[in-house]
């Protein structure tokens, strides 16, 4: 009788918060799981004479290192969220989500372990006939419309993702050049579907605009400006994407030489340097049949800055780069993936008409994969990854670390993923 009234008394403080949230509204609590067993290394890391861009130093002996083959667990990008909808008349509803990444292969408690809360897609917004507008921290318009391959949908946060190399200039790692994000503080607007047309626009400001510190003196503002048009049919997909960070130093981040960086501990050199990077993507993706369908992307990237403090500091970087894809389904719970980056060399500028070069800073990457369905929630799967950089270039699709400057990666895995 005691047990019987204590789980009584302990399900209805659990049910009454239940009760209420689903009076409110509907709530659905959703996620993906693919944990996977993987390999990882690497070879060729370049040294001294091998780089020959002026935009990059020249790794010593002692930095060109390659990393030993080494097995690796890792969860991607795991994800569990909450999401809910209340109708408030007409065509008008509110709506909410808060999704956070699952890091349940290390233990570490946050900031050290990597697992906050809300830290993926999360915002709170409108929907009506007129569009939706949220607030939040979510995908810029560019990433959610772009690179429509997704390797049976474990890409996001996989050594398999295009992010790492059609959305990268080549010459280095930092984020800061990297166009496939989430920006935070942001505001978005989605437009109605017309005719399977529909448009997005997304503005994250800059929120410490006007700060005396941490950059005491410099005029900066580093507005995120992020917007698209797309077609999407049964069969056929096709979008035109752009976005655009102001002061933001995509080029100068990622420029190591000395001298040439218009960044001193991260903030410009003398304050009056300025940014503006662009990148412009056409993406698409066509269904031959049912069972496959192909994807292609072009993208291309613009890093400017001005106000240089002396010559031969970083004034421009241009390049394109594509990506090609095919996901097919043969006759039953067999599936393949196969895709292809690749990163050309560009060309760039440096101040005062100093001679610059981007040569070596392309690169390549080939994905391949299987997987097997048990159900339509969960499979296995089989992947494999080979980049290649150039001597001058650096690209990192590694969790476990940032491989050296020239190096190539190689990866493989097998894992299974659950959704529910």
């Amino acid at each position: 009788m005691k047990k019987s009234a204590l789980a009584l008394a302990i399900g209805a403080v659990f049910a009454g918060p239940a009760m209420a949230q689903t009076t409110a509204g509907n709530v659905t609590i959703y996620g993906k799981v693919y944990p996977q067993l993987g390999y990882y290394k690497s070879s060729g890391a370049s040294v001294g004479a091998d780089v020959t861009s002026n935009l990059v130093a020249p790794p010593t002996a002692a930095q060109a290192n390659n990393d030993k083959g080494r097995a690796n667990v890792d969860t991607s990008n795991s994800y569990l969220g909450f999401r809910g909808e209340e109708k408030l008349g007409g065509s008008m509803s509110a709506i909410w989500q808060m999704e956070q990444s699952l890091g349940f292969d290390d233990p570490t408690p946050s900031p050290g372990g990597g697992q906050f809360w809300a830290n993926r897609n999360s915002f709170v917004g409108l929907r009506s006939g007129f569009g939706t507008i949220k607030l939040g921290n979510m995908d810029t318009i560019y990433k959610e419309y772009g690179d429509q391959f997704s390797m049976f949908g474990i890409s996001s946060g996989n050594f398999v993702s295009h992010s790492n190399t059609l959305s990268s200039n080549g010459v280095g790692t930092n984020r800061l050049a990297r166009f496939h994000e989430r920006a935070p503080n942001s505001v978005q607007y989605l437009t109605p579907e017309f005719s399977n047309f529909s448009a997005g626009i997304q503005y994250s400001p800059d929120e410490a605009k006007g700060n005396p510190t941490p950059l005491t003196g410099v005029n900066l503002d580093r507005q995120w400006w992020s917007y698209g048009v797309k077609y999407e049919a049964d069969r056929f997909y096709a979008s035109v994407h752009q976005e655009y960070r102001k002061d933001m130093f995509g080029g100068s981040a990622t420029a190591n030489a000395t001298g040439v960086s218009n960044l001193t501990g991260g903030s410009p050199t003398t304050g009056s340097e300025h940014s503006k990077d662009k990148a412009t993507r056409l993406s698409v993706a066509f269904k031959i049949t049912p069972d496959h369908r192909i994807t292609g992307d072009i993208a291309r990237l613009e890093y400017k800055e001005s106000g240089q403090a002396a010559p031969g500091r970083f004034e421009k970087l241009e390049k394109t780069n594509f990506a090609i894809g095919w996901e097919a389904r043969w006759g039953g719970p067999f599936r393949t993936g196969i895709s292809y980056v690749k990163v050309n060399e560009g060309s760039c500028s440096l101040s005062g008409a100093v001679n610059c070069t981007t040569s070596g800073t392309d690169g390549n990457q080939v994905n391949l994969g299987a997987a097997y369905d048990f159900s339509k929630r969960t499979f296995i799967y089989a992947i494999a990854a080979k980049l290649t950089a150039g001597e001058s270039a650096q690209f990192d699709n590694w969790a476990g670390g940032t491989p050296a400057r020239g190096a190539d990666n190689t990866q493989f895995a097998l894992g299974v993923s659950t959704a529910f």
